[in-house]
């Protein structure tokens, strides 16, 4: 077989927060890692505090002391659906007594089983993925949760990667009314895709971030100078809506839930249920990734589609690349990188940003 699905950590089961630390010890490249966690739901699912995906914390790839791959479960979850063009294979529930089940991906490759971009684990000296687990960071009061990890990798295909893409969240930092923030950005590497984060309740990331800005040696170059009402429209449009579906508890009390877009999510509805006797649902807001639901008469549980851009508030600030491995931003003449955020004038209190980025790391 050209290429298999390798095992790293078989389903285990956590009852409680925890660091998981697991050596790899595949020899063979690998394309593509994807990590599902089940998280359960009590409180007959009216008691959602999160995307279910919340319950990974961070995901990191280490090779000793080196940090190779750093993000939050959201954040890979959103460069996946970037990467990829399409949704992870989530199942999205907020129902008493069932498991959600949701999927974050580290991609290595261009595109899967990519011959020339892979992470080729020889390379190294003592790979380990490092998985922290929020248990009830998410879903509706999450007691218990179900990881497995798994790996696509090239088995009898012999291959000669020439390097691997690399992703990190670089900073985090706290918001401020109308003030800049002003980052660095590493240039040791060129980039596929430099990401902005900045997920607020009830509010799209085009309202908690004004302006973007990267400038190359003190403005001799300005690549990007635009608000993020017009990056979302001219960039993030590039890869279409993000579309999800999710199944709730009914009521006729309003309630919260969490969905995956955060800018200008739509919304339809139906009844779940084998009868036709169900009391209509509305649903409101959207915006940051949390809505409401609410039914004139319950008469059951309720599915909802939704459709919307801005992924867990992560937004592309770079053109969409082809395949070709020249087509990328390359740093390595410039010698000052900076990237200036102007937040919005109403960001609320202790809201954070978060930024990403995606380079190619040659061996």
């Amino acid at each position: 077989m050209l290429y298999r699905l390798n095992t790293i950590l078989p389903r285990k089961n956590y009852t409680a927060d925890a660091v998981e630390l697991i050596d790899i010890d595949i020899i063979d490249p690998i394309s593509q890692i994807l990590f599902t966690h089940e998280v359960n739901n009590v409180s007959s699912g009216l008691g959602a505090t999160g995307h279910p995906i919340r319950c990974i914390s961070k995901i990191e790839l280490v090779d000793g002391s080196t940090v190779l791959e750093s993000l939050s479960g959201q954040e890979a979850q959103a460069v996946d659906f970037y990467h990829r063009g399409k949704e992870p294979s989530n199942l999205m529930l907020y129902m008493d007594g069932i498991y959600s089940e949701v999927v974050a991906a580290i991609n290595f490759g261009r595109f899967l089983y990519d011959p020339l971009l892979a992470w080729d684990p020889k390379k190294f000296t003592n790979p380990q993925l490092k998985v922290t687990i929020d248990l009830d960071g998410g879903g509706c009061n999450a007691t218990d949760g179900y990881l497995t990890v798994i790996a696509h990798i090239f088995d009898e295909k012999k291959i000669s990667p020439v390097g691997f893409l690399m992703t990190k969240e670089v900073k985090q930092y706290t918001l401020a009314n109308g003030s800049h923030e002003y980052t660095e950005l590493p240039r040791d590497f060129p980039y596929r895709q430099l990401f902005l984060r900045a997920q607020r309740y009830g509010t799209g990331p085009e309202d908690q971030i004004d302006t973007v800005k990267i400038s190359e040696d003190a403005d001799k170059r300005v690549p990007l100078n635009h608000t993020m009402k017009q990056i979302l429209r001219n960039v993030a449009a590039g890869w279409g809506t993000y579309k999800e579906s999710i199944i709730m508890s009914g009521g006729t009390s309003a309630h919260y839930y969490y969905c995956t877009p955060c800018n200008w999510p739509k919304f339809a509805g139906a009844g779940w249920r084998n009868t036709a006797n169900i009391g209509s649902a509305a649903f409101y807001g959207g915006d940051g990734g949390r809505f409401q639901r609410i039914m004139d008469t319950y008469a059951g549980n309720v599915q909802a589609h939704i459709e919307g851009y801005a992924p867990h508030a992560v937004v592309p600030l770079l053109p969409k690349f082809s395949d070709d491995l020249t087509d990328v931003y390359d740093v390595s003449k410039i010698g000052d990188l900076k990237l200036d955020v102007l937040a919005g004038s109403s960001v609320g209190t202790d809201q954070t940003a978060e930024i990403i980025t995606q380079q190619l790391k040659k061996y």
